[in-house]
């Protein structure tokens, strides 16, 4: 017999269950599978949630705060420390230093057990929306912090150029982009190899 599935507004998403109660996860497993999610993986302790996360690769991770001993808050953190996904956290606690502790631990969401079809479903939407946002923030930042960065380096090298071969502001500019197109290499390799070749020469 085939299951209904519930309409949701994130595409499929494969997902890692990190629960040491085994009825729990497989509820879970049944809420994500009717939601047209696949679940890769359903774990019981921290390392095999270690090791699912790293051979699995998933695109988020539901995990419960109690699991085997383990604070699944810390858990998240180590696991976001490998590679960022939205976590989302299971408990059957709601106060407030616990949801304090998950939101500056960087997990995208936060369920109450027993968790709801609905739950389930605007959790995983708005922490995956949460988690594109953060991350096109940090693209953001990331490509600002280069830009400013290769901008000195560019003038850097420039000035390399002025005192080396008597060239206006202008003409080491050209000259820079010559070499770039010459050697057929990014604007960022040339500039690096004339500041590291005048670090040597002892100019730098």
């Amino acid at each position: 017999m085939t299951v209904g599935r519930e309409p949701t507004a994130i595409g499929p998403l494969r997902i890692l269950i990190v629960e040491d109660d085994t009825l729990v996860g497989m509820g879970l497993r049944s809420q994500l599978e009717r939601l047209g999610h696949e679940v890769v993986g359903q774990a019981s302790t921290a390392s095999e949630a270690s090791g699912m996360f790293q051979s699995q690769n998933p695109d988020l991770v539901l995990l419960d705060i109690r699991l085997d001993g383990v604070d699944g808050i810390d858990l998240a953190k180590s696991l976001m420390a490998v590679r960022r996904v939205p976590m989302i956290i299971i408990s059957a606690y709601g106060e407030a230093e616990l949801i304090d502790r998950a939101s500056a631990a960087g997990v995208f969401g936060y369920l109450i057990k027993p968790v709801t079809l609905e739950g389930v479903k605007a959790q995983i939407d708005v922490a995956v929306r949460r988690f594109a946002d953060q991350q096109k923030l940090i693209e953001e930042n990331q490509s600002l912090t280069q830009t400013l960065e290769m901008r000195k380096l560019v003038e850097k090298a420039k000035g390399i150029f002025m005192k080396r071969l008597g060239l206006s502001e202008e003409d080491a500019h050209r000259r820079l982009q010559q070499e770039s197109q010459r050697r057929r290499v990014g604007m960022g390799e040339i500039v690096r190899k004339i500041i590291e070749s005048e670090e040597i020469m002892g100019g730098g």
